[in-house]
């Protein structure tokens, strides 16, 4: 009995002991897969940082892309654009047709909705439909950008407008990249042209993730004692 009591408590202890040790290895591994996770979810996440000054002022981009698997390749994008007391914010669906190292195409609708914080009176702007495209082909880039802006619905004296900006740039080496750039800018309230603006483009790498854009354009549009020139200089950050 005294023996068979002997080799219980040595089990006992042995099992113990087993169970302690376990612990950190167990702990070890639920880390490491929460690590792997994590970094399964961080990559699917996209983001980027724009800071734009034109005629409209100083303003302020950060967007992001998000790319679960439950969406079958597609991406949930979003993002907030700030000039003055103005806030927007864009939901929109990214829509990759092509994506191979020659060539890639991809299209983003999105929808918006705008507020002047600067008067509490709500929404002031919806901002759709919206469509931007993306296409690189080689050393060819080319962006579209085609928005609507209807702000009477919120205010009777607001003007509704429609947006377009399109160019096109060549890479020259893995630094520069120039090309011609138009926007156009359509009165839906009036009728007619109200800003047609031609020019260059021009984008320079700043560092890795970095891209500085300045664009020089005229404005076919101006009053009688306005020169013309116009453009944007533009800064983007992505991760």
């Amino acid at each position: 009995m005294k023996t068979y009591m002997l080799w219980l408590v040595r089990l006992l202890v042995v099992v113990c002991m087993f169970a302690v040790s376990s612990v950190p290895m167990v702990y070890a591994d639920a880390h490491e897969a929460g690590e792997e996770m994590a970094e399964e979810e961080a990559s699917s996440v996209s983001g980027w940082f724009r800071t734009d000054t034109d005629s409209l002022g100083t303003q302020i981009w950060v967007g992001a892309s998000h790319a679960p698997s439950f969406l079958g390749g597609l991406s949930l994008d979003t993002d907030i654009y700030v000039v003055d007391t103005f806030g927007e914010l864009d939901v929109g669906l990214g829509i990759s047709v092509i994506d191979s190292d020659s060539l890639s195409l991809s299209f983003l609708p999105m929808v918006g909705i705008g507020f002047d914080y600067g008067a509490p009176n709500g929404p002031s702007s919806l901002i759709a439909p919206q469509l931007f495209t993306y296409l690189t082909a080689g050393s060819i880039y080319f962006e579209s950008w085609i928005q609507g802006f209807f702000n009477s619905m919120f205010d009777e004296e607001a003007g509704d407008s429609f947006y377009l900006r399109n160019f096109v740039l060549l890479s020259l080496n893995d630094t520069l990249s120039v090309g011609p750039q138009v926007e156009v800018t359509l009165d839906l309230t009036e009728g007619g042209l109200s800003s047609l603006a031609p020019g260059l483009r021009a984008n320079v790498g700043y560092g890795e993730n970095n891209t500085l854009g300045v664009f020089v354009g005229f404005e076919t549009q101006k009053g009688d004692d306005e020169t013309g020139i116009t453009g944007r200089m533009t800064f983007v950050r992505t991760w």
